[in-house]
């Protein structure tokens, strides 16, 4: 009985840190790279108006050249 209680903890216990670490692992590289992209939050829903008004602040906002016809 011991040692399936040890299996079952130590089984729980991995998946719980397998998790953990991709859910870290996500929101570092949601943090560093992927909130720089516009098409990447309106996928996840994150539509706030204050988020290109940051953008303008730190210089990520590339301005789009319009034709001249």
């Amino acid at each position: 009985m011991k040692e399936i209680l040890l299996a079952v903890f130590s089984l729980f216990s991995s998946l719980v840190l397998v998790l953990a670490l991709v859910a870290l692992g996500w929101f570092l590289v949601w943090k560093f790279f992927l909130s720089r992209f516009r098409f990447v939050r309106e996928l996840l829903g994150n539509r706030s108006e204050s988020s290109t008004v940051a953008e303008l602040k730190t210089g990520r906002f590339r301005a789009k050249k319009s034709r001249r016809e």
